[in-house]
């Protein structure tokens, strides 16, 4: 089944921490950031003010989702966030959320999607999915977002990888209608990577080095033609592994979006959604169907087509990836209600 996307939209911050703030405050040199900056393709995040919260940044996304979809009121909410550990147990916003905004005023049910890091909101896709199928409400709307409230500037930096910046998305999904139609959800995992940030130089120097067959075997799962004229939205980790990615798997580095760098840095689950909130509307449903990938640390990936039901309906040029058998996506675990 594929669904419909009713509304989209995203909220960046407007204020910025530069990548020599970021490295310095790790107990990084002035060499270090500027190797750092020309190799990856980062200079500055964005990040929100110690006057702005979590909660403001969702309730931006709210407003405009109102506005872009007039008289949708979804029946449940699903949130997700990239950091685990973002929100102490039971103080989640979701239902404060719900409490302080009329787009919400329809919920009945809320879950939280925390445990699959940047990839996190195809695992909410997924879920919505199996809701929307099964009936148990006719419209679902996504938030994800992540910030670093009360951590220090350098908890941003992952050496020799990225930048993490702060941002919010948003999304209402239906069963039915005209328009966009979002392709199930391809959902890979990778046990072998389940270290995540906390592991070794040794163990996350492996996973970088993992990240083009990674991303190769997503994208032939998820149908993309690594030879036709759609774009892929990616995951905007740092600009050098997609130069490598793009050399050598053969792709047209002008087919891959990195309008976040470099200043707005990788933005945990939002990196897909905001890149597609900054295309005309008309990109949604154009005859190339656009990708959106994400790969978590952890060995995390999700994946998914947007295009008109025609253009999803035409099948793929088959691709010369090959899928490892053994990566067969794994089903989302539904996050308990919050």
């Amino acid at each position: 089944m594929r669904m419909r996307l009713s509304a989209l939209a995203s909220h960046v911050p407007a204020g910025r921490l530069s990548c020599e703030e970021i490295i310095a405050d790790a107990g990084g040199s002035r060499a270090e950031a500027r190797v750092f900056r020309r190799l990856f393709g980062i200079d500055q995040v964005a990040a929100l003010t110690e006057t702005e919260s979590l909660d403001a940044g969702f309730l931006q996304v709210l407003d405009l989702l109102e506005a872009r979809a007039p008289g949708l009121r979804p029946e449940v909410l699903i949130l997700s966030h990239g950091q685990p550990l973002l929100f102490a147990p039971g103080s989640a916003p979701a239902r404060r959320l719900a409490a302080l905004h009329p787009l919400l005023s329809g919920v009945r049910r809320c879950h939280e999607v925390d445990q699959h890091n940047c990839s996190g909101l195809f695992w909410a896709l997924d879920l919505a999915q199996v809701i929307l199928k099964a009936g148990l409400a006719g419209s679902v709307l996504l938030l994800g977002g992540d910030g670093h409230p009360g951590l220090r500037p350098g908890a941003r930096y992952v050496p020799g990888c990225t930048l993490m910046g702060d941002a919010f998305c948003g999304m209402i999904v239906t069963r039915d209608g005209d328009g966009p139609q979002i392709s199930p959800p391809v959902l890979r995992t990778h046990p072998e990577f389940s270290a995540g940030r906390a592991g070794s130089s040794r163990e996350m120097g492996v996973f970088f080095a993992a990240h083009g067959g990674i991303v190769a075997g997503a994208l032939a799962a998820a149908g993309f033609d690594p030879d036709g004229p759609g774009r892929l939205l990616p995951h905007n980790v740092n600009r050098l592994a997609w130069q490598g990615y793009c050399s050598d798997h053969g792709l047209d580095p002008a087919r891959v979006d990195l309008g976040l760098l470099p200043d707005i840095g990788h933005c945990y689950v939002c990196d897909p959604f905001l890149l597609l909130d900054r295309l005309p509307v008309a990109a949604r449903s154009a005859p190339a169907p656009l990708t959106l990938l994400s790969v978590g640390m952890g060995g995390y990936v999700g994946a998914c087509r947007l295009g008109s039901a025609r253009a999803l309906a035409t099948p793929p040029k088959r691709s010369t990836v090959p899928v490892p058998s053994e990566k067969d996506p794994v089903p989302c675990p539904h996050s308990q209600p919050c």
